[in-house]
């Protein structure tokens, strides 16, 4: 996250082209300073074309088949390639306490770390949380911090933590706050403040340390941090909004045969360009941001064709489970797709003979608080594990075989 920062603050020295506010590609076209302040030249700055990221360590069997273009940072990887076990949990909205439990559940968490210096225990498994750790709860920042620190562990034991970008990341980096808790904008205004004794007093104001009205500073933090190429946004750009772990095809929403015809690695490279603040011209990449981002109800990340958690007749769950087919039939070796999105009341559930899988249980005391859950794929066997059957508990969770 750090390294995010260290390039944000070169990049900010410079002059560059200036990128528009506005999500191409659909609806979703909030001002990046809804609710606050915009002027300020090293507000500007943020959304300015940035340099080349830090290079990010890729987990043992990470591949992106397309080379970054000239400027632009590593992309995120479309698929990879997990030798152990692996464990996918579901939308933790800025509740640290229940997306510790949830690590915990998974078996890759140990109780005798603490929140500086998370103890990994999970081998060589593979973690993927698909999105949504932003809004509706205090602790964001930590999250991704904690997540972080656990992938750089897990890198040491053949292991690796994945997060996807959700609906509720890009509506930060469009500068759509409506979710933001107020805790959560204090604690944007902390790391801010963090960076600054970092980074030196040439930043302050980009992140509201200036400002002398307490809501206008928080927002300005907020807007520093996340708008395209700030050092958050550049941190989301890190992460893939499609990812395919072995024989699983993970969304945030949902994916349907016009993205895999189009080309999933162009979805995420152009989510990781608009994040690290590129600017987006081309139409292929403004069409790759809609089917990816856009408010509309079939892109990536805003999707619940298969998040239902009971359909309303046979006929649709037959045209859902159809439909899913044909995306999954289309991706080389996939044989179920995983979703988060949409909270499953009554826990981690499986769609389609096992080829759906719907895992945001709604574990935020933001949302629900409801009791963690993840889902554990080993072989051809996805089972659900629970505080009452973890990981190791044997083959009382077991649910499905695909």
């Amino acid at each position: 996250m750090l390294c995010a920062a260290r390039t944000w603050v070169r990049a900010t020295m410079r002059t560059a082209p200036r990128l528009s506010s506005r999500v191409p590609g659909g609806n979703a076209t909030s001002s990046l300073t809804r609710g606050g302040d915009r002027a300020s030249a090293h507000v500007a700055s943020l959304r300015r074309r940035v340099a080349p990221m830090c290079a990010s360590s890729a987990a043992p069997g990470a591949s992106s088949t397309s080379p970054p273009a000239a400027g632009a940072g590593p992309y995120p990887p479309l698929r990879v390639t997990a030798k152990g076990r692996v464990v996918a949990l579901g939308d933790v909205h800025g509740d640290i306490g229940q997306a510790r439990r949830a690590l915990t559940i998974a078996g890759v968490l140990g109780e005798d770390g603490d929140a500086v210096n998370p103890t990994w225990i999970g081998g060589d498994t593979v973690v993927v949380q698909v999105g949504d750790v932003l809004d509706r709860g205090d602790d964001e920042i930590a999250i991704l911090i904690l997540l972080q620190k656990l992938h750089k562990a897990a890198q040491a034991d053949g292991g690796a933590v994945y997060i996807l970008n959700g609906n509720h990341e890009v509506l930060n980096v469009s500068g759509d706050f409506r979710y933001v808790t107020q805790g959560a904008f204090q604690e944007s205004t902390r790391f801010g403040e963090h960076l600054v004794n970092l980074f030196g007093d040439a930043f302050r104001d980009a992140f509201g340390g200036n400002e002398e009205d307490p809501r206008k500073k928080q927002v300005k933090a907020r807007v520093g941090l996340f708008s395209p190429g700030g050092p958050l946004a550049q941190q989301l750009a890190m992460n893939s909004t499609v990812l395919i772990v072995n024989d699983t095809v993970f969304a945030h929403g949902g994916l349907m045969p016009r993205h895999v015809e189009f080309g999933l690695e162009k979805l995420n490279n152009a989510v990781a360009d608009w994040m690290r603040g590129a600017e987006i011209s081309s139409e292929e990449d403004r069409t790759a941001l809609g089917m990816a981002i856009g408010s509309v109800k079939d892109s990536v990340v805003w999707n619940r064709t298969f998040g239902q958690e009971n359909f309303m007749s046979q006929g649709d769950r037959d045209r859902a489970c159809e439909t899913l087919g044909k995306t999954l039939d289309a991706i080389d070796g996939a044989k179920r797709l995983v979703v988060g999105h949409t909270p499953q009341l009554g826990g981690c559930n499986a769609e389609c003979d096992g080829r759906i899988w719907r895992i945001d249980v709604g574990m935020s005391f933001g949302v629900v608080g409801a009791d963690p859950e993840v889902i554990e794929i080993v072989g051809d066997e996805v089972r659900v594990l629970t505080s009452r059957v973890p990981a190791g508990a044997g083959s009382a969770g077991a649910v499905s075989k695909l």
